[in-house]
């Protein structure tokens, strides 16, 4: 049982529970059929959504978000995050359906496609506050409601010790791994002085959140060197973890709000550097589907078709998705190393068994000439020297 695993991480932390009331919350979830997904690879990225994101007669509608994510994305995307999603709300014509049965239904159509999601929503103050058992038990409930994945911020234990955490994060990690393997417990950490790597034995993936930032810059300045540099040290994670990457998070403004000239060149070649890196990469719906705030369904889809700056950045995102997926150098395992290069780009260097891509970013204004010799991921056309136009990228296999 799965009981003989936890006790001995329940019995270092504060919690008043007896093991019998343990075992009672852990036994309710054995008649549960578990559904376990495909392992982290180059195949997986991660789509951040707003749960409330599509509207249908000005009112969110999960269905419809289901839809429209099927119908123009789900080939190239992998993974849903679902953000605003609890607390669930049905709707007001489902009264006598329990919100709980609805929730289930509507992930349903969603873990169909998409491998799932969640955010743990906590907020302790001290040790004595946190309701250890009420806690995991939610935290089995997103793993049984779809979730492969689940992000865990470490500002949500304010208050408690970095061992307790440590404790905490044990426990969930070995539950997740229990019911579904290849699961993944995301850790963010965004406090200048959090030492993310001290949990990297309790998590499988740490989030980076100096990513945009560096980028902004890079793009603002039309040099690389200090992206470049905090790329460089970047400590390699241990064997089987990996980061987790992001140019916007759901608690801020997309990342094109932070451009001076988001032009399309500049989008697309912010993601090519979020690609690029180590690590599960996530790209914000807002950005994609060029979206600030909840949108009918209808007027979605058809102004992606008609405008054409939503559409290059669309369709210039998909297609690096579709290009990545199929290269076993994207891995989140992937070996990596930046690159000594022009100060206007930004290049990395990413290998996997056989496999060597080499990335090159230009982040300036000014036409760069490269000479690097390889084979066009996008064309599969043979490279010796290419002139990099401003914002262009290239990806190579050499």
């Amino acid at each position: 049982m799965i009981w003989d695993k936890l006790e001995p991480i329940v019995q270092r932390l504060e919690d008043d529970h007896t093991a019998e009331e343990w075992r009672r919350t852990l036994e309710k979830w054995e008649g549960h059929i578990w559904h376990d997904h495909d392992a982290v690879d180059e195949k997986t990225s991660v789509l951040m959504a707003d749960a409330n994101a599509v509207t249908v007669n000005r009112k969110p509608d999960l269905d419809a978000l289901h839809e429209l994510l099927t119908d123009h994305v789900q080939a190239s995307v992998s993974d849903l995050y679902l953000v605003s999603l609890f607390p669930y709300s049905t709707h007001p014509s489902d009264t006598p359906l329990s919100p709980r049965v609805r929730l289930y239904e509507d992930l349903g159509r969603f873990s169909n496609e998409f491998e799932l999601m969640f955010e743990m929503d906590l907020d302790v103050y001290n040790e004595k506050q946190f309701d250890m058992l009420k806690e995991t038990d939610a935290f089995i409930e997103r793993l049984a409601q779809g979730a492969m994945k689940i992000r865990v911020h470490i500002q949500s234990f304010r208050g408690m010790p970095e061992d307790s955490i440590k404790n905490v994060l044990a426990l969930w990690h070995t539950i997740l791994h229990h019911y579904k393997p290849n699961g993944q417990l995301i850790l963010a950490c965004e406090a200048v002085n959090c030492s993310a790597h001290v949990y990297f034995e309790v998590v499988d993936a740490i989030c980076h959140f100096d990513l945009s930032s560096h980028t902004i810059l890079a793009f603002a300045q039309g040099n690389a060197t200090r992206l470049s540099d905090w790329a460089r040290s970047i400590e390699a994670p241990p064997a089987e973890k990996t980061y987790f990457n992001f140019l916007s998070m759901a608690e801020r403004d997309p990342f094109e709000k932070n451009l001076i000239d988001p032009g399309v060149e500049m989008l697309l070649a912010a993601h090519s550097i979020l690609f690029s890196l180590q690590g599960i990469p996530s790209v914000d719906y807002r950005t994609l589907l060029g979206v600030s705030t909840p949108t009918d369904r209808d007027t979605l889809v058809q102004e992606l078709k008609t405008d054409p700056y939503r559409l290059q950045v669309f369709s210039g995102i998909i297609s690096q998705l579709n290009v990545k997926r199929t290269h076993p150098a994207f891995s989140p395992y992937a070996e990596q190393r930046i690159l000594k290069q022009d100060s206007r780009l930004f290049a990395v260097e990413r290998k996997a068994g056989n496999e060597t891509v080499q990335l090159y970013t230009n982040v300036s204004e000014e036409t760069v000439r490269l000479p690097v010799r390889g084979e066009s991921l996008f064309t599969g056309e043979p490279i010796e020297t290419i002139d990099l136009a401003p914002y262009d990228y290239v990806w190579i296999r050499t």
